[in-house]
């Protein structure tokens, strides 16, 4: 099992606070967003903890399909998705619980003696830059590719799930050859072209768009860009207004 990152602050004060609590004989409730990694900091401290949906574990407790008195301590993961929450957790006083939640309300507060906020990763800087040097690490694997980690494309508001497929993709992309580019364009028309509305002219600016972007990046005018791409520069201008506008320059 992968370790939760705690290079931030934020992430080592939540991390030292639920070591320091894995010995008491008190109950824990840690909050956050979605995918901010609650479930991996629950499981960093209480490797040992079975793990269950709050949902699920609710249905088998009813359904006397498990006997929770035969666990020591329990992890339960979205607690707040369940509408009879008091109830439930009246069915776990036997045990330790280590509670995730997108948020705290104020039913079940007296429940948990320690609560955790884990903060989004827009602001744990140093946690999410080590998530994208791991992601980049595994794609590059899959991939069988070597870009850098700086190279691949970021957004500090994203979640771990959401990062991830952000990374893989970015990465991805710059593995990708000639041919990998042709079968991709090629599963694109075939989707496509089973719509009327579509036809050649429709298509032409998959091509063109990307294509003066990436100019326009390497090179700083119009006159430029007709020279490298031996078009005249009248015709480039029609294209740049025709996809971007009259006054946008790309």
């Amino acid at each position: 099992m992968e370790n939760f990152i705690a290079l931030s602050q934020s992430s080592k004060k939540a991390l030292q606070i639920l070591q320091m609590s894995a010995a008491l004989p008190v109950n824990i409730l840690i909050t956050g967003e979605a995918y901010v990694g609650k479930r991996l900091l629950a499981q960093t401290v209480f490797s040992e903890a079975a793990v269950f949906e709050a949902q699920k574990l609710y249905e088998l407790i009813v359904q006397n399909k498990i006997e929770i008195a035969e666990y020591k301590e329990i992890i339960v993961l979205n607690i707040d998705t369940l509408s009879n929450k008091m109830q439930f957790l009246e069915m776990l006083k036997p045990i330790k619980v280590i509670a995730t939640s997108a948020k705290e309300d104020s039913d079940s507060k007296n429940y948990f003696a320690v609560k955790i906020l884990l903060k989004p990763l827009s602001k744990r800087k140093e946690d999410l830059e080590m998530l994208v040097k791991k992601y980049t690490i595994e794609a590059n694997t899959l991939y069988q590719s070597e870009v850098d980690s700086q190279d691949v494309l970021r957004d500090t508001s994203l979640n771990a799930l959401s990062l991830k497929r952000g990374v893989y993709k970015s990465v991805f992309l710059h593995s990708m050859d000639e041919d990998d580019i042709q079968n991709a364009l090629y599963n694109f028309f075939i989707n496509y072209l089973q719509e009327k509305n579509y036809n050649y002219k429709d298509f032409l600016k998959v091509f063109e768009m990307p294509l003066l972007k990436a100019t326009k990046q390497l090179y700083k005018s119009q006159v430029q860009i007709a020279k490298i791409l031996d078009i005249n520069r009248i015709t480039l201008r029609k294209k740049i207004a025709n996809y971007f506008g009259e006054n946008n320059e790309l």
